[in-house]
């Protein structure tokens, strides 16, 4: 499986698969005010006046004119001078995406799907060290485990059982494509099993964490009378930080596309 150093950002095309991914999540008043003016501030520092969000539309994320936009912003980066006003709106891009919160300790360590190995080794670290007593991990077989024969989730619990993780401790959800579906189907299961934890610790990689945070609570908004404290604890890139992430053309996509995802999922009221 490879690492997220070697996977590629990018935007769904297909427009069967943005309605699906629009029907999973039940339709909802918006509940937290999302900083989309972050990204519009960074390019307008860069000196363009173009609104990426006015390229999106709820059955296309219109990939072909994102991506020249993000070709073109990020050459712009990279021949300015990266001080004062420009530095600032690029870091701020970074860690508004990136916010977590104090570690403590919950019933259930949520590991979502997608590369990484990191994430699943920050889950046994913190099962280890007696921050959560269940680890639930999600996803199905993806197109970058060509060479693994089972599904995401299946491959994160045999790295835990190998760490000494007990098999009655882990749970999985083997069926989810995507963000939404992670949180959506692995909600269904913790109610098939009786087991709605008051406090969730979830973990993905950094720049995923906002948008996998808001999907999470959106979901869990769903289930009546339940309302865990969603414990927010991002693991770092192996490549990407706050500092380098826009020196790389990848590093600045998977940034730029995070804020687009984000607006898509407001359009599609997720959250």
């Amino acid at each position: 499986m490879p690492k997220d150093s070697e996977y590629k950002p990018n935007l769904p095309t297909d427009k069967k698969y943005l309605s699906d991914v629009a029907k999973t999540i039940k339709e909802r008043e918006p509940f937290e005010k999302i900083r989309f003016e972050y990204l519009t501030d960074a390019l307008s520092s860069l000196g363009f006046s173009e609104d990426p969000y006015s390229l999106v539309s709820l059955n296309n994320l219109n990939p072909g004119s994102l991506k020249n936009l993000v070709s073109r912003s990020f050459e712009k980066i990279n021949s300015a001078e990266l001080t004062g006003r420009i530095k600032d709106n690029l870091i701020r891009l970074w860690d508004y995406l990136a916010e977590e919160d104090k570690l403590e300790k919950a019933e259930l360590i949520f590991v979502f799907g997608a590369f990484g190995l990191q994430k699943v080794d920050e889950a046994i670290k913190l099962w280890k060290d007696g921050f959560g007593s269940k680890i639930l991990s999600t996803g199905q077989k993806a197109s970058y485990m060509k060479d693994v024969d089972v599904t995401e989730a299946e491959y994160y619990a045999e790295i835990a059982k190998k760490e000494g993780v007990p098999e009655d401790n882990l749970i999985l959800e083997t069926l989810a494509k995507n963000t939404p579906e992670n949180a959506v189907n692995s909600i269904s299961k913790l109610r098939e099993i009786g087991f709605l934890p008051k406090k969730i610790i979830l973990i993905t990689l950094t720049y995923h964490m906002r948008r996998s945070y808001l999907t999470f609570k959106s979901a869990a908004k769903s289930v009546v009378g339940w309302d865990p404290v969603l414990i927010r604890h991002p693991v770092p890139s192996v490549k990407y930080t706050r500092e380098n992430y826009f020196k790389d053309p990848d590093g600045w996509s998977y940034i730029f596309f995070e804020y687009i995802k984000m607006y898509g999922a407001r359009l599609m009221k997720h959250f």
